[in-house]
């Protein structure tokens, strides 16, 4: 296959894992000399494109080190067991609230299988391949692990789930961040800059958690979030500052919506409404036909995870 990958600067390789649709899911390779790291994978399907991007770089599969997961959402580590079948010196790195789940994925199968079905799950996830113990490390928080002469920083960063980890890249000054400083899709890209709001995935979604976690990941004077949703952006406090107004949002829209005989659906229709307002005000030129195709990724799973939160709290 031929795979779609960006050159990043500093020796970052951003790969488009071409799940669901091209520029929605990326995996990142990070080289140092010898030396090589993936930072997510991507899903199961994702991992052929993962090791085409090795071959077209005349990388070794036996020089990749690590496998570093932001979490374990399927589209940022549903590939982690096939691709580590394939990197015979690999470890992988995870949040220590990840790591049973990547021994014995079961429970993340029927997760996924409940809420959306098993055909989509097989079409769109292709699987889950269990990772023996052996091969997986915790990642704490302040942990280091160095990548040729490059040090790589895990920092515990909850809000978006319990079980999420950034990785701190002081070389380039960048943060891997999953889905922490939120998603930001080039189409969407305007004079004003790049537009982010926050994914609400279910199940562990806490507004005030996640804002404490932007603030303390601004306390690294970032230059750069290298996001999977979808590619590096330049991160300032102005990006930090429209993701904590647009988190404030959606839960404003939760909360408006708690008491309405049909909550899932008001939330929906609201959300949508809402990131049309705000993609208006950014100078979005796209059609709203276009804006609804490309938001329609995002709207079932943030108002499913808006309403586990009103539940919980």
């Amino acid at each position: 296959m031929n795979p779609i990958f960006h050159e990043l600067t500093h020796n970052v390789t951003c790969i488009d894992t071409e799940h669901m649709r091209k520029d929605f899911v990326a995996a990142y390779l990070i080289e140092d000399g010898d030396h090589a790291a993936f930072v997510d994978t991507g899903c199961h399907l994702s991992v052929p494109a993962l090791l085409a991007t090795l071959d077209a770089k005349n990388i070794k599969r036996e020089n990749v080190d690590y496998i570093l997961l932001t979490h374990i959402h399927l589209d940022h580590a549903g590939g982690a067991g096939e691709l580590i079948k394939h990197l015979p010196n690999a470890t992988v790195y995870v949040h220590e609230y990840g790591v049973q789940h990547l021994i014995d994925p079961s429970k993340l199968r029927a997760g996924v299988i409940g809420v959306y079905g098993e055909l989509f799950f097989k079409q769109f996830l292709g699987d889950l391949i269990p990772i023996s113990e052996e091969r997986i490390t915790t990642a704490k928080d302040g942990d280091e692990i160095i990548l040729g002469s490059r040090v790589l920083k895990f920092i515990d960063t909850p809000g978006h789930a319990r079980h999420h980890v950034c990785i701190w890249d002081e070389t380039s000054r960048g943060i891997f961040s999953g889905d922490t400083l939120g998603v930001s899709y080039r189409e969407f890209d305007t004079d004003q800059g790049e537009l982010i709001f926050p994914p609400t995935t279910p199940v562990q979604f806490d507004p005030d958690t996640w804002k404490d976690t932007i603030k303390h990941l601004m306390s690294l004077k970032p230059k750069y979030a290298y996001l999977t949703h979808f590619n590096r952006i330049e991160f300032t406090q102005h990006s930090a500052e429209m993701l904590v107004q647009n988190i404030d949002g959606f839960v404003k829209i939760a909360k408006a919506s708690e008491d309405q005989s049909n909550r899932h659906k008001a939330i929906k229709e609201q959300l949508l409404n809402y990131l049309l307002d705000i993609a208006t005000d950014h100078g979005v030129a796209l059609d709203e036909a276009q804006q609804i195709k490309l938001f329609k990724g995002d709207l079932e799973i943030c108002a499913q995870g808006l309403g586990v939160w009103l539940d919980r709290s």
